[in-house]
């Protein structure tokens, strides 16, 4: 395994070091700031699902084109976000910006509704719904009210549905692999 000298970055240094976090520590040591530990380890998984997501060659200017990531709203999981700025997924630097509705949703690649829009993220569903973007949340019923991937917590692990219906509507290819660890939402309750 090549390490990275300090100051250089690799493609998946972030999701290493994660996973290193995860399996590697003990609970002791997660336990010192369990919030901050559990938002690195969704923003972990929110680096793979991108990892694991084809979206329509027409999506990209052109091969150097950076995968945009956006969020709206606030909580703990945004801010760890921005680990990922400056990471590469598919050759691709990941940048991360607020989402700006002004600019229509083909400015993002990636929508992260952050809890605090539990009583309005059906707009932004909405919003990006005639556009490949892959959405992800942590409120309760996303998946089920037509957002792509829901984080949950089950049995103290993070655990994610996938609306694979509505994934493929928008033009996305999520992998076998990515859709063998997600609970899938059942098209027939999926509006």
């Amino acid at each position: 395994m090549n390490i990275p000298a300090q100051g250089q970055s690799s493609n998946g240094t972030l999701a290493w070091c994660c996973l290193c976090l995860v399996f590697l520590c003990p609970p002791a040591t997660l336990a010192r700031d369990p919030v901050a530990d559990d938002a690195l380890v969704k923003t972990a998984f929110i680096y793979n699902f991108a990892k694991f997501t084809r979206w329509p060659l027409e999506t990209w200017a052109d091969s150097g084109s950076p995968l945009q990531l956006c969020t709206t709203g606030e909580d703990e999981l945004v801010g760890s976000l921005h680990h990922l700025d400056k990471e590469t997924v598919g050759g691709r630097p990941v940048t991360i910006s607020i989402f700006d509705p002004g600019l229509g949703p083909k400015a993002c690649h990636i929508l992260y509704v952050a809890a605090s829009e539990h009583r309005h993220f059906t707009r932004f569903i909405q919003q990006t719904r005639d556009a490949p973007v892959l959405t992800i949340s942590e409120i309760r019923g996303f998946a089920d009210s037509g957002g792509i991937i829901q984080l949950y917590r089950d049995r103290q692990q993070i655990r994610f549905k996938i609306n694979l219906e509505v994934a493929r509507d928008r033009g996305l290819n999520l992998s076998a692999q990515l859709l063998d660890l997600a609970e899938l939402v059942d098209r027939r309750v999926a509006p």
